[in-house]
């Protein structure tokens, strides 16, 4: 690896962990009144799980929903392939309030509604550390959220895995400028079909056009919001 590809990774995943830390404290500064709920909420997962922060032992299970619920659990297997039956081991997941994302009058909601002023979304992000993870060792896990009424809602099977050993190879995507933009799951679907899954994702900045406007992360309603296209749930219709 050159210096320049090194200092271009190296600066890559300093401008990731920034924008993570961006997602996770974003911090109240409006008091006007909250979306009613029925509105805009989906009463389903706002994400799919994925992966942050791995060490060489652990990794960070983060997901998002528009309640607080009653409880969220990570549950895993420590065999590869093998049956979750009554052997799943389990995390419980910590929980907080994203209290500055908002939707407004350009906001582009799932439900149709235009909002006649700024008006906060409540959406909360949960997140829990598996530790004593082997290297190179690939687990499956979902995740599970109890809601207020009691409603259990599970994820699909993913696969857990601590940060690689050194000098293994690795298929890294740099990725950025998303904004919601017509061909960017299509660009990313390309990837796949061209390289195959990859085993990280740097984000380079310029993810989504009004950072505090909650449907273009999650839910925006032309289908190429952040989440959906980086996670392969996009749907977004060209022409």
């Amino acid at each position: 690896m050159t210096r320049r590809e090194y200092l271009t990774l190296l600066i890559s995943a300093v401008v990731l962990t920034v924008v993570a830390l961006l997602v996770i404290t974003l911090e109240s500064q409006f008091a006007f009144p909250t979306l009613p709920s029925g509105s805009t909420t989906m009463s389903r997962l706002l994400t799919d799980p994925f992966l942050q922060l791995p060490t060489a032992n652990s990794a960070r299970v983060v997901w998002f929903t528009e309640f607080p619920g009653q409880a969220h659990t990570v549950y895993y297997s420590a065999q590869p392939g093998a049956r979750w039956g009554d052997n799943a081991l389990t995390v419980p997941a910590t929980t907080r309030l994203l209290t500055r994302l908002q939707e407004d009058q350009a906001s582009n909601l799932p439900s149709g509604e235009t909002l006649a002023a700024p008006t906060p979304r409540l959406i909360w992000r949960h997140e829990a550390d598996i530790t004593g993870l082997q290297p190179g060792q690939h687990l499956p896990y979902r995740v599970e959220s109890v809601t207020d009424t009691g409603e259990v809602l599970s994820s699909e099977v993913f696969t857990l895995a601590a940060a690689p050993a050194a000098g293994q190879p690795l298929k890294i995507l740099l990725t950025s400028d998303h904004q919601s933009k017509p061909m960017t799951a299509a660009n990313l679907q390309k990837v796949e079909e061209t390289v195959g899954a990859v085993d990280a994702v740097f984000v380079a900045g310029d993810l989504v056009n009004v950072p505090d406007r909650a449907s273009e992360w999650f839910d925006d309603a032309a289908g190429a919001a952040f989440f959906p296209a980086l996670q392969g749930r996009a749907n977004y219709q060209l022409g």
